[in-house]
């Protein structure tokens, strides 16, 4: 590792931020609690410091690491502190590529419940579909899920959820043109 204007190049600087709730370009203000994690899924460990539910106050944390390529997520609770969250307690991950010297900003994407219960049914069927589990099964979940999502207020932003079957539409038509 070499000197430069008084630092030490080699570790890179990442600036983990959390979106709002389904807002990706906004920055959720509430303290999360980020874990960096290596490619075997391991919490990172370095030089006697373990990276697990580092504070991100105010939705940021800004952080060294050593070179590497690390797999990162965060949540913001684990328990109710009076009252009811209508919102998903775990960040989506992202994977970064941290190299020697670096400075790397990250956002984790926070999503509404509601699409996080909308994929859970989405992914039932598809299993079903597999025959991993019957049919009925996965519409078990949907009506459990969906019995649930309605007691919880739904997001100002639709972001994803708007263009699922648009998605899925596409994707089926890819799949019909591959198979001839």
């Amino acid at each position: 590792m070499a000197w430069k204007g008084g630092t030490i190049m080699g570790m890179t600087k990442l600036n983990i931020y959390v979106s709002a709730m389904d807002n990706p370009c906004g920055i959720d203000q509430r303290t999360w609690y980020v874990t960096i994690y290596d490619c075997d899924g391991n919490v990172l460990q370095y030089c006697g410091r373990k990276y697990v539910v580092m504070p991100a106050r105010c939705g940021h944390l800004e952080v060294e690491v050593p070179p590497g390529i690390y797999y990162i997520k965060a949540v913001w609770s684990f328990r109710l502190l009076g009252g009811i969250y209508y919102v998903n307690h775990f960040t989506d991950a992202a994977i970064v590529q941290a190299c020697c010297g670096d400075h790397v900003c990250v956002k984790l994407f926070n999503p509404s419940i509601h699409r996080c219960g909308t994929i859970l049914v989405r992914a039932m069927y598809d299993v079903a579909l597999q025959k991993g589990i019957k049919p009925q099964e996965a519409k078990a979940v949907e009506q459990a899920v969906n019995a649930a999502l309605e007691k919880v207020p739904k997001p100002e932003k639709q972001f994803e959820l708007a263009h699922l079957d648009e998605i899925e539409k596409l994707v089926r038509e890819q799949e019909a043109k591959i198979k001839g």
